[in-house]
């Protein structure tokens, strides 16, 4: 996947994980939105990893890993990627 599709990807997931969490707020006992929020959580872990194994680390102070040696300026930044 092309990183910017994978950043724009992300970015759905993530919004829809936004809304999920304001409904949830206001309806706790909503176990169908309990659980699309759990699938979505998961799904977004899979494509940040996926996406730092191709492009490189997403965040920094320890919630994303670096390979063998140091990589944060080697690749292009998140906010550098044409949409």
């Amino acid at each position: 996947m092309e990183p910017s599709n994978a950043l724009r990807k992300m970015q759905e997931v993530q919004f829809a994980l936004v809304e999920l969490q304001l409904y949830l707020d206001v309806n706790p006992g909503d176990q169908r939105a309990v659980h699309q929020y759990n699938c979505l959580s998961k799904e977004l872990i899979a494509l940040k990893a996926e996406y730092e194994t191709k492009c490189g680390p997403l965040m920094q102070y320890g919630f994303s890993s670096s390979p063998s040696r140091w990589v944060w300026n080697a690749t292009p930044w998140p906010w550098e990627i044409e949409y």
